[in-house]
């Protein structure tokens, strides 16, 4: 994927991408045509109230943006966490690490692991941090 965002001049920013080959799907497309990247980055810039203005209406349209952008996030992660524990080979602690900035947070790592195979249909046949203890998995 080559999604490239450019600062054009000051705070402006121009986000350049392939749509069929790099939104075969149209994410991000719609996030944009939606307005729910647009919501997303006002909430995230604000740190008075997340981008409310002081009308319910505006908060709950922020909010359902950002929800709606996170959960799309979060289950890129749990896959992007099954390719790293498995075609990368990374340990848990080092993929706590990647994941959490933490790796001792090496349960937490396993968990969105397993959540990434769930979501793209196999078995859930992961090595236990009781493994790990024992020396044959980190």
């Amino acid at each position: 994927m080559t999604v490239t965002v450019t600062k054009t001049a000051g705070s402006k920013a121009e986000i350049t991408w392939d749509p069929k080959a790099d939104d075969p799907q149209g994410y991000l497309a719609r996030l944009i045509e939606d307005g729910r990247l647009e919501d997303a980055l006002i909430a995230l810039g604000d740190n008075r109230q997340a981008g409310d203005n002081g009308s319910q209406k505006e908060a709950q349209r922020l909010a359902r943006s950002t929800g709606y952008i996170a959960r799309l996030l979060e289950r890129r992660e749990q896959r992007l966490a099954v390719a790293l524990k498995n075609e990368y080979g990374l340990t848990w602690s080092q993929l706590a690490d990647v994941l959490f900035e933490d790796p001792a947070k090496r349960s937490s790592a396993q968990r969105k692991y397993e959540a990434g195979l769930r979501q793209m249909g196999l078995p859930v046949k992961a090595p236990t941090l009781d493994d790990a203890a024992s020396g044959s998995e980190d």
